[in-house]
C-alpha cells in the first residue's frame, strides 16, 4: 500500500504563485488546504486564493478542478467571480476568486435572526444566483449559512461560495462514482440524506428553504445529537412550525417556507427560476397560495392529530463511516448489502426501516394492537438479532412520542437515540459491543431480558430471558380494596377516639402517585357510612390546573355542602350559601359568616351592607382573619350537631391559604369532634413544612403486600387463574396499586407485563389501543385537566361529534374506568367528569401534538371564561399555556390580587412573577407593578416598595384606590430606608388629591401614615398640616367607617406622643383607635395603637399595664402572620420591658432586640429602636460600655427620626456619665436639647433631654446652666401634669417616672423643700 506524502506547510507572504498571485497573508485553514489572501499582478486587483494540500490527479484534486470549472462558466453578482485556476509549480491545484470583504451568513445569525425583510432581500438574491446555476445544469448541494458571504456586511449583497460539491448532470456519473460526500446533514434535502442516485435542482431549494428557516427562527430546522439522527430528521421529521416561533410571521411567508421544506422533490418549488417568481409574488401581493396538501404530511387539527408511542432502534456502523466520514462507493454497497436482510426482516415484524446516507439503519415499532411491553420486546429482539449479526455495530433502543401522520415516525425520541448513539461512539469497547436502552423501553422489557443499568440512567440489553405466559382475558369486575386493613383500622380509630374524646385530630395518608390513596379514602367512607356512628363528611380534591388558588380545596367543600354550583347565576349561589347557613348557624353569627365563607367560597357578597367586608377587601390581613372565623364558626355548629369530617384529597396540589386556614381550625376546634383526613404525595411535607405538626398523624401507604396483591389479583381474574401468572403480575406490579391494576387490565387482554416505573408509558399504550374517537375525547379532556366537563370537550373538538356522540364516548370512556363522573358539577347543565387517575390524564395529555397544545388551551380558557370559571389562576394557566400572553397577564394579576387580599404574600409573587413573564403592557403592566410594591411593603423590603412605587405612581389614576395604596407603601417605606428627602414632594401629592368615594378609607391610611412620618422626622408644622388634611378628608367617615376612625385616632396619638406631649389624651386615642380595629378584626391594625399605647401607658407610670397591653400587641401580630407588625410590636414590647425593674423582663427585652437585628436589614426605626433597647438593658445591668456603644448606633441609625433621636440620645447621656465623660455628655444632651427645640419644645422627650443636660452640667460644676436646664425640666413636667385630669393617675405620673421623679428629686436638692415657690 502507497502512503500518502505529508501536506505541504502553510506558505508565507510573498510568495508567488503561478507567476500571477502574490500571497500577502494567510487567512483560513482546513483539512482540504489554505486560503489566503493575495494581489493580483495582473489586474492589481485583491483575491482570495485557495491553496489544495493533495497533488493534481489526486480524489480531492478532481473536486477542486470541478468547483474552478463551474464557477469559471458562471457570471452573477450572487455568485462568486471566478479569476483564475491553474497548478503550482508543485503541482499543487490553486483557484483564484475575488476578495470579499463582509462576514458570513453563519456568523450574523449568531448575533440574531434575521427580519422578515432582511429575510427575504437574502432569499431573493440567492434564488437569482440559484436561477442562473440551475439554467447550466449545475446544483451546488451544499448550500448552507457559511457558505452565504454578506459582502460589506449586508443581506441584500450575499454572494453564494463553495461549490465544490457541485454537480453538473451531463457529467454527475464520472464526477461521483468513487466518492459520496453530499453535503452538509443538517441542511441536505432527503434525497440527499437517503442517497438517491438523481440529485435535481430542487435540493437546493430545500437546503436554502433550511436556511430561510434558520433566519426567521433563529434555530436550524433540524437538530440532532448525531448524523444519523439528523438524517432521520431531515427524512421523516417536520420541523417546528415556524409559527410557533414567530407567530407574527405572515402566512404567506411561512407558507413558502413550507413549500421549500417539502419531503418530495416532485411536490417542492423545482428550481431557483420558481422561487424568484414566487418571492416576486410574495413581496408584490404578500399572498401565496397555501401549500398544497401533500406539502401537510401531519394532521392540524385537534380532533384529528395526536402523537403516539414509538420505539426507535438506530444501528450504525462502528469504523472509518461513521460521524460523516467521507464513505466510498464500496463501502456504501457493502452495508447496503448486509442491511438489506434486516430490512426485510423488520418490516416483516410491522418495523418501518430506512437506509441513511451514512450507512445507520433507522427502524421504528409502532404496534396498534399491542401493549408498550410488546413493542419494547419486539424492538429489543430486533435489536441483540442485529447486534449479534453484526457485532462491530453500535445499536441504540428508545421509547417515546411521535406524531401520527409521519411517514416513518420519529419525533422527540430520535434525539434520545442519537445521544446515545453519540455516548457509544465515545465509550470503551466493552459498551461499544452491546445495546444500550433508554429508561423507558429498559422498564418495558422487565424480567424478559438481561439488563446491566449505568450510572447515567442509561441500560444495555445484554441477552434475551425467554418466558411463556398464559393469560386469561377477563375485566370489568370491580376492584376490591384489599391489603389496606392496618390503615384502615387506624383511621378508623382515629375517628372513634376524636368523637369519644370530643378532639379534633389530623391524619395525612402519604403515598406516591398510583399506590391507593383515593381507594383507601372510598374504603374509609364506605365503612363510616355503614357503621353506626354518622358523620358530616365535607371533601375537597386538589387538582394541577387549579394548584395555588387560595381556599381551593376548602371552597370546593363547601360549595358542594351548600349545594351552590359553578356557573350558576351569583345570586342563585348566594341565595344557596346564605339559605344553609342560616339553617345551620345561630342568628347572631349569620350574617358575618355567610359573607366570609362566600369569599371562601369564591361567592363574594356586596361590601355595601358589611363594614366588616368592606373593611376586610381593604386589608389582606384582615381578610384571611375574617375567613378564618367564618370557617371556624361554620364547623364549630355542625361539630355541636354531629362529627365532622374534613376530606382534602391530593393536598400536594392545594394553597398555602388552605394549609394555614386548617391549622387554625384545628387550634380553635381542638375540644370538638372533628377530623380531617388528608391525602398526598410524600413531597406535600416539603411543599408546606411543618404541616400541621401539633395535630398530625402521618399514615404513609407502603406497597400492597405480596398477599394482598395476589388477593386482588384473583378476585378479579378469577381463582383459577395459573399461581406463575398471578406471581409474574405481583411481582411486576411492585406494591404499586395503579399498576397493578393496569397489569390486571393488560393481563386480560392478553398483553399486561410491564414493570413499576413505566406506568405512562402503558398508560399511553392503553389508550393508544381505543378507538380514534375515545382517543380523540381523551385527549381534548386532558387539555381541561384532570376534572373536565362535556361541553368543554365538544368545544375543544370544534364540532368534530354531535352531542349523542360525544355522550356516548363518554359513556364508553367510564365504562373502561378511564374516568369517572361526578354527581354535582361546578357549572350548571354541564355533566362533570374526572380522570379515574392523575397519570391517565397525563398520559392522554402527553400524546396531544406540542403544535396544537397552544390552540387548545386557547378554546379551553375561553370555554372556561364563558361558563363561568370564578379561579383567576385556572383561567390565566389555560391562557398562557395558549400563548396568549395578555390574556394570561390580565388573570394571573386577577389571581394575585385574590391572593394578596386573603394575606398569601407568596402565592401573590408568584402568580406576580408570572404574569411578568407574560410580558404584560399598558394596564396591566401598572396593575402588575403596584401589586408588586403593596407585596414588597408587607414583605419589609422597603428599597423595592419605594423603587417600584416611584416608578409606577405617574402611570396610575390619582385619587384611585389602587393609587392610594402606593402612596401607602412610598410614605411608609421612605423614611425607613433612607428616603425622607423625597417626603415633601409625596405629601404635596397626597394633600392635594381629593380620594375617589371608593378610596377614602386607603386614603386616610395613607395620609396618617404621613402624619406619622412628619412626626417622626420632628416636623411639627407639617405634621400639624397633613392632621387637619386627615381630619377634613375622614370627617364624613369617621363615624362610620372603623378603619378610617382608626387611622385618623392613631395620626392624631402620635402627634400628641412625639410632639406635644398630651400623654393623656394620647391614650384616650390610642384606645380608641384600638376598639376601632377590633371592630373589624384586624389583629395587623391593632399593632400601631397597641405599640404606642404601650410606652404611653410607660409614660404615665403604669408599666404593668404597659407590659400586658405590648404583649397582646405583639400576639395579634402572631396571629395576622405580619412580619412588620411582628417587629414593630416586638420592638415596643422590648423598650416597654426595659421601663421594669425586674431583671428577667430586661433579659426578655434583650432577647427580642437581637431577635430583631438578626431578621431586619433595612428598616432604620426598627434597627434603632433594637439598639435603644439593648442600650437600656446594658445600662440596667451595669454595663456602661456596652450602652454607649448602643447608644451611638442608635444615634446613627435615627439620625433624621428626632423624636425616635432624643430616645438614643437620653441613653447615649446616661452611660457617658456612668463612665465618668461628663463633658461628652453635656455635648451631647445640649444637641439633643437643640433638636427638641426644633420640634418646638415639647414631647415625650422633654423632661427626660432636659434633665440630661442638667445632670451633666452639675457633674460639670456649672451651676447656672444645669440649674436652667433643671427649670425647663420642670416646666416640662407641668405642662405634662396638667394634661391629666385624675389626682390619682397624676400622682403616678409625677412619683413612679424615673426621669420624673428625679427631675423633683433633683430641684429639691438644688433650692429646697419649698422649691416650687421660688421657681414661681
Amino acid at each position: 500500500m502507497s502512503h500518502a506524502s505529508p501536506p505541504p506547510a502553510a506558505l508565507g507572504p510573498g510568495t508567488v504563485i503561478a507567476g500571477r498571485f502574490v500571497l500577502q497573508a494567510q487567512t483560513g485553514r482546513g483539512g482540504m488546504g489554505f486560503v489566503y489572501q493575495a494581489r493580483d499582478l495582473l489586474t492589481e486587483r485583491t483575491v482570495a486564493l485557495k491553496l489544495l494540500n493533495s497533488r493534481s490527479g489526486s480524489e480531492a484534486a478532481r473536486r477542486f478542478e470541478r468547483e474552478a470549472r463551474v464557477l469559471s462558466e458562471l457570471r452573477h453578482p450572487g455568485i462568486v467571480s471566478y479569476v483564475a485556476h491553474g497548478l503550482t509549480n508543485e503541482s499543487q491545484p490553486y483557484l483564484a476568486m475575488d476578495w470579499l470583504e463582509g462576514e458570513d451568513l453563519a456568523r450574523r445569525l449568531t448575533r440574531q435572526p434575521l427580519s422578515p425583510a432582511e429575510a427575504l432581500q437574502m432569499l431573493r438574491r440567492v434564488a437569482q444566483a440559484l436561477a442562473q446555476t440551475h439554467a447550466r445544469g449545475i446544483v451546488h448541494r451544499d448550500l448552507k449559512p457559511s457558505n452565504l458571504f454578506l459582502r460589506g456586511g449586508k443581506v441584500e449583497d450575499v454572494v453564494l461560495l463553495d461549490f465544490g460539491l457541485a454537480r453538473v448532470n451531463a457529467t454527475s456519473q464520472a464526477l461521483t462514482a468513487s466518492v459520496m460526500v453530499l453535503g452538509t446533514p443538517g441542511y441536505m434535502a432527503p434525497e440527499q440524506a437517503s442517497n438517491k442516485p438523481d440529485i435535481t435542482p430542487s435540493a437546493d431549494i430545500f437546503s436554502l428553504g433550511c436556511v430561510l428557516y434558520e433566519c426567521l427562527a433563529g434555530q436550524p430546522p433540524f437538530r440532532a445529537p448525531h448524523l444519523a439522527a439528523m438524517l432521520a430528521k431531515v427524512l421523516f421529521s417536520e420541523p417546528l412550525e415556524l409559527r410557533s416561533l414567530r407567530p407574527e410571521l405572515s402566512p404567506a411567508l411561512q407558507s413558502l417556507v413550507e413549500q421549500m421544506l417539502v419531503k418530495d422533490p416532485r411536490q417542492r418549488l423545482a428550481d431557483g427560476q420558481q422561487l424568484s417568481r414566487a418571492v416576486e409574488s410574495l413581496e408584490v401581493s404578500q399572498e401565496l397560495l397555501p401549500p398544497s396538501p401533500s406539502t401537510a404530511s401531519v394532521p392540524t387539527g385537534l380532533s384529528n392529530a395526536e402523537q403516539h408511542l414509538v420505539s426507535v432502534l438506530l444501528a450504525t456502523s462502528e469504523g472509518p463511516c461513521s460521524g460523516g466520514a467521507p464513505m466510498k462507493a464500496e463501502d456504501a454497497a457493502r452495508i447496503r448489502g448486509m442491511i438489506a436482510p434486516f430490512q426485510r426482516e423488520l418490516q416483516a415484524h410491522g418495523g418501518q426501516t430506512a437506509l441513511l446516507w451514512d450507512g445507520s439503519l433507522l427502524a421504528t415499532f409502532l404496534l396498534e394492537r399491542g401493549t408498550a411491553t410488546d413493542q419494547a420486546a419486539l424492538a429489543a429482539h430486533c435489536a441483540l438479532s442485529i447486534q449479534e449479526r453484526l457485532p462491530d455495530s453500535l445499536v441504540v433502543l428508545a421509547t417515546g412520542l411521535s406524531l401520527r401522520g409521519e411517514r416513518l415516525p420519529v419525533g422527540e425520541v430520535m434525539d434520545r437515540a442519537g445521544e446515545f448513539l453519540r455516548r457509544l461512539e465515545g465509550s470503551a469497547a466493552t459498551l461499544a459491543s452491546r445495546v444500550m436502552l433508554d429508561e423507558t423501553t429498559a422498564g418495558l422489557l422487565g424480567s424478559r431480558f438481561e439488563l446491566d443499568k449505568l450510572v447515567s440512567g442509561t441500560f444495555l440489553l445484554r441477552s434475551r430471558q425467554l418466558r411463556v405466559d398464559e393469560t386469561r382475558p377477563l375485566l370489568g369486575r370491580p376492584t376490591p380494596c384489599v391489603g389496606r386493613e392496618q390503615e384502615l383500622a387506624i383511621l378508623e380509630l382515629a375517628f372513634q377516639s376524636c368523637v369519644e374524646d370530643s378532639a379534633a385530630r389530623a391524619l395525612l395518608v402519604t403515598a406516591p402517585a398510583g399506590m391507593g390513596k383515593s381507594r383507601v379514602r372510598h374504603e374509609f367512607l364506605r365503612r363510616l357510612e355503614q357503621g353506626e356512628q354518622s358523620a358530616l363528611v365535607l371533601l375537597g380534591r386538589g387538582d394541577p390546573m387549579n394548584a395555588g388558588s387560595a381556599y381551593d380545596l376548602l371552597g370546593q367543600a363547601v360549595r358542594r355542602l351548600c349545594g351552590a354550583v359553578d356557573g350558576e347565576p351569583l345570586e342563585a349561589r348566594r341565595e344557596r350559601l346564605s339559605r344553609y347557613v342560616s339553617e345551620h348557624l345561630p342568628p347572631e353569627q349569620v350574617k358575618d359568616t355567610g359573607v366570609f365563607l362566600g369569599e371562601l367560597c369564591g361567592i363574594p357578597f356586596p361590601v355595601d351592607n358589611s363594614p366588616k367586608l368592606r373593611a376586610a377587601h381593604e386589608d389582606p390581613r384582615l381578610m384571611s382573619a375574617q375567613v378564618t372565623r367564618a370557617m371556624v364558626a361554620f364547623l364549630r355548629a355542625h361539630c355541636a350537631q354531629r362529627p365532622v369530617l374534613l376530606v382534602l384529597e391530593d393536598l400536594h396540589w392545594s394553597d398555602a391559604p388552605t394549609v394555614r386556614l386548617v391549622e387554625e381550625v384545628l387550634r380553635e376546634l381542638a375540644e370538638c369532634p372533628l377530623m380531617v383526613l388528608a391525602l398526598a404525595r410524600p413531597d406535600v411535607k416539603e411543599l408546606f413544612p411543618g404541616l400541621w405538626s401539633r395535630f398530625l398523624q402521618e399514615v404513609p401507604l407502603r406497597g400492597l403486600s405480596q398477599k394482598a396483591s395476589t388477593r386482588l389479583v384473583q378476585e378479579v381474574l378469577g381463582t383459577k387463574l395459573p399461581e406463575a401468572v398471578v406471581a409474574r403480575l405481583v411481582e411486576q406490579a411492585a406494591g404499586n396499586a395503579l399498576f397493578l391494576e393496569e397489569l390486571i387490565r393488560g393481563e386480560a387482554e392478553g398483553r399486561g407485563e410491564a414493570p413499576p416505573g413505566t406506568v405512562l408509558a402503558m398508560l399511553q399504550s392503553r389508550l393508544q389501543r381505543m378507538e380514534p374517537t375515545l382517543r380523540r375525547v381523551l385527549l381534548a379532556a386532558s387539555i381541561l385537566g384532570r376534572t373536565f366537563w362535556a361541553g368543554g370537550v365538544r368545544a375543544l373538538l370544534e364540532g368534530d361529534l354531535s352531542t349523542e356522540e360525544l355522550e356516548q364516548s363518554l359513556r364508553q370512556v367510564v365504562e373502561l374506568e378511564v374516568v369517572q363522573p361526578h354527581p354535582r358539577s361546578r357549572f350548571p347543565d354541564e355533566t362533570e367528569y374526572r380522570f379515574r387517575h392523575a397519570l391517565v390524564r397525563d398520559a392522554a395529555y402527553s400524546l396531544v401534538p406540542d403544535s396544537l397544545k397552544p390552540d387548545g388551551h386557547r378554546l379551553a380558557g375561553a370555554w372556561l371564561e364563558q361558563v363561568g370559571e370564578a379561579d383567576p389562576r385556572v383561567l390565566a394557566e389555560h391562557y398562557q399555556l395558549g400563548q396568549q400572553k395578555e390574556r394570561a397577564a390580565y388573570f394571573f394579576t386577577r389571581a394575585g390580587e385574590r391572593l394578596f387580599e386573603r394575606q398569601d404574600l407568596m402565592g401573590a409573587q408568584k402568580c406576580l412573577d408570572a404574569a411578568l413573564a407574560c410580558e404584560p403592557t399598558g394596564a396591566t403592566f401598572i396593575e402588575l407593578r403596584a401589586l408588586e410594591a403593596a407585596i414588597a411593603f408587607w414583605m419589609e423590603d422597603f428599597s423595592r416598595t419605594y423603587r417600584l412605587g416611584s416608578e409606577v405612581r405617574p402611570h396610575l389614576v390619582a385619587g384611585s384606590a389602587q393609587w392610594g395604596r402606593v402612596m401607602c407603601g412610598m410614605i411608609l417605606a421612605g423614611p425607613q430606608s433612607g428616603h425622607m428627602a423625597e417626603l415633601p414632594e409625596l405629601s404635596q401629592v397626597l394633600l392635594s388629591t381629593p380620594p375617589d368615594a371608593e378610596a377614602v378609607t386607603i386614603y386616610v391610611e395613607a395620609v396618617s401614615y404621613l402624619v406619622a412620618m412628619y412626626t417622626w422626622s420632628g416636623q411639627r408644622q407639617e405634621a400639624l398640616s397633613a392632621l387637619e388634611r386627615l381630619n377634613a378628608a375622614s370627617a364624613e367617615t369617621v363615624a362610620r367607617d372603623a378603619m378610617a376612625r382608626g387611622w385618623t385616632y392613631n395620626a392624631r396619638s402620635y402627634f400628641d406622643y412625639f410632639l406635644d406631649a398630651r400623654l393623656w389624651q394620647c391614650q384616650s386615642w390610642l384606645e380608641q383607635a384600638v376598639q376601632a380595629f377590633q371592630e373589624v378584626g384586624s389583629d395587623r391594625n391593632q399593632a400601631a395603637p397597641r405599640g404606642l399605647l404601650g410606652l404611653t401607658l410607660v409614660a404615665l407610670g403604669d408599666v404593668p399595664r404597659a407590659i400586658d397591653i405590648s404583649r397582646e400587641s405583639l400576639a395579634g401580630a402572631l396571629r395576622a402572620r405580619q412580619m412588620y407588625a411582628i417587629t414593630y410590636s416586638q420592638l415596643h414590647l422590648a423598650l416597654v420591658l426595659t421601663s421594669s425593674p425586674e431583671a428577667g423582663h430586661q433579659e426578655e427585652a434583650r432577647h427580642l432586640a437581637l431577635q430583631v437585628l438578626r431578621t431586619e436589614k433595612v428598616n432604620l426605626v426598627h434597627l434603632g429602636m433594637a439598639h435603644i433597647a439593648l442600650a437600656r438593658v446594658a445600662a440596667f445591668q451595669g454595663l456602661p460600655s456596652e450602652a454607649e456603644a448602643q447608644a451611638r448606633k442608635a444615634c446613627e441609625l435615627l439620625g433624621m427620626l428626632k423624636p425616635l433621636q432624643l430616645m438614643a440620645r437620653m441613653s447615649l447621656c446616661a452611660a457617658l456619665l456612668a463612665r465618668g465623660r461628663s463633658s461628652e455628655a453635656q455635648a451631647q444632651a445640649e444637641q439633643g436639647v437643640q433638636v427638641l427645640e426644633q420640634m418646638g419644645g415639647r414631647g415625650a422627650a422633654a423632661v427626660g433631654m432636659w434633665l440630661a443636660l442638667a445632670e451633666a452640667c452639675f457633674a460639670q460644676e456649672e451651676a447656672a446652666p444645669g440649674e436652667n436646664a433643671l427649670r425647663q425640666a420642670v416646666r416640662c413636667l407641668r405642662q405634662q401634669a396638667e394634661d391629666i385630669p385624675e389626682p390619682d393617675a397624676r400622682e403616678r405620673f409625677m412619683r413612679q417616672v424615673p426621669e420624673n421623679a428625679r427631675t423633683l428629686q433633683l430641684a429639691r436638692h438644688r433650692w429646697g423643700e419649698h422649691w416650687e415657690g421660688i421657681l414661681r
